[in-house]
Parts: C-alpha cells; structure tokens; sequence
C-alpha cells in the first residue's frame, strides 16, 4: 500500500468519494482533512474501491473508516487494513468511528471489535434556528455580549472574506497566536491550519465572512455546507479584547450565509477545558460521539 501526503489537487478525487457519504462527523469533509493535515498527519491511498486515510494524531496510528457508499467495499477494505497491520506486526485501529458505523461493524463484524469512546472528539451539533434567534432565559448572555458589541462599535463591518481581505484576516491570526503561543505548542499548528484554509479559500468548497472595526479584522469565519442540511465550521476567531465578537461571528455568519440550514456542526472540543465550556455555552442540539475500533 503506498499512501500519500494530501494536495488540493486531490480535492476532486476525495469529493467523488465523499459524496453523498452520510457521516455526521465534520472529518469526512475534503477540506477538514487538507486545512488540518500538519496537525494530524493525514495519508490517503485508494484500496477494494474505497479512499483510505490514516491518521497520526498525536502519535497514535489509526485508519479513518474506509470511506465509500458501498458498505461491501468498506468491509472489504478495513479486512485488508487488518491483514496490511498484521504482516507489518503492528497494531489495528480505526478511528472517527460514528455511533451508526459502530452499529453496522457491530453487526457485520460481531465480536470483532472493542470500541472506546473517545469524548474530546465528539462534534458539537446545534439547530442553525436557535444560533440564529437566540431566544430565552439561556441565550440572553449571548444577547447582551452581541448588544454591547454593537453599541461600543456602532462603525463594525461584516464583509464576506475576499481576496483582498485575506491579508488582513491573516495579520489578525498572527497577533492572535503571539499572544498565544505560550499558552500551548499546538496554537501555532492551529494557527498553520487557519493560514492555509485562508490562503486556499478560492479553491475549497468554503466562504467566509470577518467583522472589522476601525478598519482592523477582530473575528473571522469559515464553513462549508457538509450536506443538504448541515454547514460545518471549520474556523472561527476572534479578539476577545472586543467584548460580544465571538457572539456576533457566529451570528451573523449563520444569519447571512446558512439561513435555510437545519444544523451546525462546530466540530469537537479537542479535550481543551474551556473550549468545552465555550461550546457548551450555545446548548448544543445532540453530539456526534466519535468512538476508536480495537480488534477484540
């Protein structure tokens, strides 16, 4: 098996795969797995008519569930991972394992697996109506962070991210990360993320919006539509010295951009304490467990 590094120019071979692909986690998107394959290093190769990813997330090998619309090939595929890690006298695991795929090896393949929930990846879903209105008792800190956003800075733009608009959204992150960087080592990998989903957004199935103040970027976004009812975030920050940014991004963009969308995914929390809390905060509509397969 000779897998490979990621490219945009797999993009087009990746989307014939994922089409259609009905997985509710936010990894099964070209995009996620192109923006964030320096943080976890991702490696692809086509095997019994399925794309197969692996993944090196912090150190800990494991294959993506085979991804194809055709269950048979995704059996085919993980029995030929397996047969592959055994001759290589390593380890089998899969991961980005989602409640309904647990269900189906569970019954195709039972007793031959042993799954581990793995709750730092569960994918946030929130209805895009309740994000919108912010309506009632628990939404009103929301409320008031979006109130004084606007009555302190009456001036703020929310503009679409264009090209011309790409530098300045840039220069924002960079002063985000320095201010950061001591915080955690991995801010400067998410920030690499951010820069290339930034620089390749023409190229991506994404858009994006910003709020500008005084002419500077204090919040940026970026999502895509994972399918015909769900837009995932792939990105979303901002300068929490202008109180009420955050809560006017994620608005806005929601508001303009995904109206006619049922559902959000805000992707998972990645174990970061306050991240949980920030997501926790907007009272999600159900989360997408993510799980690990052992072999039994």
């Amino acid at each position: 098996m000779e897998f490979k590094t990621i490219s945009i120019e797999n993009k087009h071979l990746f989307d014939g795969y994922l089409k259609n692909l009905d997985r509710d986690l936010i990894s099964y998107c070209f995009s996620s797995l192109f923006i964030w394959r320096e943080w976890d290093p991702f490696y692809w190769c086509e095997l019994e008519n399925t794309l197969c990813v692996s993944s090196n997330y912090n150190n800990r090998f494991s294959y993506l569930v085979p991804i194809s619309a055709d269950k048979n090939n995704v059996l085919k595929a993980t029995d030929a991972l397996i047969e592959y890690q055994q001759t290589q006298d390593k380890p089998f695991l899969l991961s980005e394992v989602t409640e309904d795929l647990l269900a189906f090896f569970e019954q195709a393949r039972p007793g031959r697996f042993v799954a581990e929930e793995y709750r730092a990846g569960a994918n946030y879903i929130y209805r895009v109506s309740d994000l919108i209105q912010l309506s009632g008792r628990k939404y009103s800190s929301k409320r008031n962070h979006i109130h004084q956003f606007m009555r302190n800075y009456p001036n703020y733009k929310f503009l679409p991210i264009s090209k011309d608009l790409v530098p300045a959204c840039r220069d924002a992150l960079y002063e985000w990360c320095e201010n950061k960087a001591e915080e955690s080592p991995d801010i400067l990998l998410e920030c690499k993320s951010a820069c290339t989903a930034l620089s390749n957004l023409d190229k991506l199935d994404a858009n994006g919006a910003c709020l500008l103040v005084g002419g500077k970027v204090v919040a940026f976004t970026i999502g895509e539509a994972l399918d015909n009812k769900t837009v995932g975030i792939h990105f979303e920050k901002a300068d929490r010295d202008f109180i009420g940014a955050y809560a006017v991004i994620n608005q806005f963009y929601l508001r303009d951009y995904w109206p006619n969308m049922e559902f959000v995914n805000r992707a998972e929390d990645m174990g970061s304490p306050g991240l949980r809390r920030a997501k926790e905060s907007y009272h999600p509509f159900h989360l997408a467990k993510k799980y690990y397969l052992h072999l039994a």
